[in-house]
């Protein structure tokens, strides 16, 4: 067992790590109009930056988690700080859109190391009471990094260039990645001497790459195909998960233990509901309330460090009141905020949005501190990474949901038309229905958690 001094390290070290991605993401989300300005894209194609990221995240994080069970999350996490300082490099210095993406793409892959592993390492290195407010303050890390986020990305569009965020993660990742290995004693790797499930490795990021690109195609003709080939691969997956000696996700395991299969449905549902909000509000407040980057920025801070302010809370709320009864009073608060949205026009009152923001990521702070509070509870120790992997890669196959349904609205709407003056109602009507279509998956995310509650 780590001393205090090292668990309190290892902690921050940790922390930071978690903190990187959030603040590329929340940064290029103020800076969209920006980029799509320089490089002259449309909404689809904008939409694929942040998308790419969280494609790459959710593809990777259940391999890396089992890898990292197998190897080391030591090794894992530091490896994923090392691949955020080259993303970040190339991020910077895209001369294209498609270059960009792909940047965000390999940055995504990096974030899948680090996710997969944050929990995890938390996990083995506390005792089971200090988990909970652990889970808090590393939450709290990836809101403060969404925070600063907006914060340099509205200014540094609106002063200098987007470009420049990406000049930021380099040195926190080598602070975090030094602090790891001087106080992180020994590596975890509770499951060393099995071998890694490269089949089924394959098969899974094969399986979640054709079903969100082919829903974010919908509805052409090749989407209706990718999905259906992807549902094949996940069938594929699901038999050989079941007759192999060791799997990359134990399948039978994962069925018989309904807590965490129901904890893990809801992350999936919450997040479809909850992920894209940041991007479709930059597009409102720029484009239909014609704010500034660094208005726009300024109301995303506010709002994130709310929210970071209450997840440290909400981690400690858990560990003493049922975790499912906290998580649904924050899928309660996302339904009411989506349900203010739904009829927002240009000259709706301010107000309304920014309660409604208000209340969305207030819903978040208390939604997953306590989900993930049961998702490492009801897992073995043995499988900590894994578990770790599971619920990220949930979190983040939902981003990816959440961004592929805005996708095919906007396609619908704008069918490769770029955002000017004249298209600015074909963005309104795409914003309400995406609201509406938000609101009714975050009624469907309080079901499932009530149910996961019970299940525990």
């Amino acid at each position: 067992m780590l001393s205090p001094v090292e668990r309190r390290y290892t902690t921050f070290a940790v922390a930071l790590g978690s903190s990187l991605a959030p603040f590329m993401v929340a940064g290029l989300f103020v800076a969209i109009p920006a980029v799509g300005e320089e490089f002259a894209a449309d909404p689809v194609i904008l939409g694929w930056i942040p998308t790419a990221f969280f494609l790459a995240a959710a593809m990777f994080l259940i391999p890396f988690g089992r890898i990292a069970d197998i190897y080391g999350g030591k090794r894992i996490f530091s490896l994923g700080l090392a691949v955020y300082f080259i993303a970040a490099l190339a991020a910077a210095l895209a001369p294209t859109a498609p270059i960009l993406i792909g940047a965000r793409f390999l940055a995504g892959v990096g974030a899948a190391m680090v996710f997969a592993t944050s929990f995890a390492l938390l996990g083995l290195i506390l005792p089971e009471d200090e988990r909970g407010a652990a889970l808090g303050i590393n939450i709290a890390a990836s809101f403060g990094g969404f925070a600063l986020g907006f914060l340099a990305g509205g200014l540094l569009a609106y002063y200098s260039t987007w470009r420049a965020l990406f000049l930021v993660p380099p040195p926190v990742a080598l602070l975090s990645a030094g602090i790891i290995r001087r106080h992180l004693r020994g590596e975890c790797a509770l499951s060393r001497g099995t071998r890694p499930d490269l089949f089924g490795i394959a098969l899974s990021t094969t399986t979640i790459l054709l079903l969100m690109v082919g829903l974010s195609l919908l509805p052409a003709v090749q989407g209706a195909a990718a999905l259906a080939a992807g549902l094949a691969s996940l069938g594929t997956f699901i038999v050989h998960e079941t007759k192999t000696a060791e799997p990359l996700l134990d399948i039978r395991t994962l069925l018989r233990n309904r807590p965490l299969a129901l904890a893990n449905a809801a992350v999936l549902v919450y997040s479809t509901a909850g992920s894209a909000y940041v991007y479709l509000f930059s597009l409102y407040f720029q484009y239909v309330r014609e704010f500034d980057a660094r208005l726009a920025g300024s109301i995303f801070l506010v709002t994130s460090l709310v929210t970071a302010s209450l997840v440290g809370y909400t981690g400690r709320l858990s560990d003493r009141i049922s975790p499912h009864l906290v998580a649904m009073a924050g899928a309660a608060m996302t339904i009411a905020g989506f349900a203010a949205l739904s009829f927002i026009g240009p000259a709706t009152p301010v107000a309304v949005p920014v309660l409604a923001l208000v209340l969305i990521v207030v819903g978040i702070a208390f939604f997953q501190p306590p989900v993930y509070t049961l998702v490492i509870g009801a897992a073995e120790r043995a499988m900590y990474g894994v578990a770790s992997g599971l619920v990220e890669t949930m979190r983040l196959l939902g981003m990816t949901a959440s961004m592929a349904v805005a996708i095919v609205a906007f396609a619908l709407n704008f069918g490769g038309m770029a955002i000017t003056e004249e298209t600015v109602p074909l963005l309104l009507t795409s914003l309400q229905a995406l609201f509406s279509i938000y609101f009714c998956l975050s009624v469907a995310s309080l079901l499932v958690i009530w149910l996961a509650g019970r299940a525990a």
